[in-house]
């Protein structure tokens, strides 16, 4: 693949992943949490938020049975999200010709969708760990010229 072109995700339903991966002897994890997450933390980034609130009844409504579940499935993918991005800000990756800002930015608009969807489906996120995010922010901003148009991790 060539280093402009874009990867495509192969396009999935997530609510018939998470209406699978809740049937009896299944397990949720954190890829079934990606897509619900993203699908929702979309919409309230794009200030749908009665579709938003839409995606989460839905959300719960298929996990119902299995709501601890779901709720260890969306901290684990926020985890692994935060920490790429955390990660990817070091100062000695920043500093480099070849850093790739505009997967940076990318990567943390996904993020704060999947925080913003884990707010609306009322799933607490570590304070410590959206500290660090925002520590990560605060390295990235100034590559950025006006900030962060996300307005931080976690906000609304």
């Amino acid at each position: 693949m060539k280093p402009d072109e874009k990867f495509e995700r192969p396009q999935t339903d997530p609510w018939q992943d998470l209406a699978n991966a809740c049937a009896p002897r299944h397990r949720i994890d954190r890829l079934h949490a990606r897509g619900v997450l993203l699908a929702i933390g979309n919409r309230v980034l794009e200030e749908d938020l009665a579709g938003a609130a839409e995606l989460v009844a839905r959300a719960r409504k298929l996990s119902a049975k299995r709501e601890p579940d779901l709720h260890a499935a969306v901290r684990d993918e926020i985890l692994m999200a935060a920490t790429e991005h955390v990660r990817s800000v070091d100062p000695r990756f920043l500093s480099r010709p070849d850093y790739d800002l505009h997967y940076t930015v990318e990567a943390r608009a996904e993020l704060e969708a999947r925080l913003r969807a884990a707010e609306l489906l009322g799933i607490e996120i570590d304070p410590g760990l959206l500290e660090r995010v925002a520590a990560a922010d605060r390295l990235l901003e100034p590559r950025l010229g006006s900030g962060l148009d996300q307005g931080g991790p976690g906000r609304a």
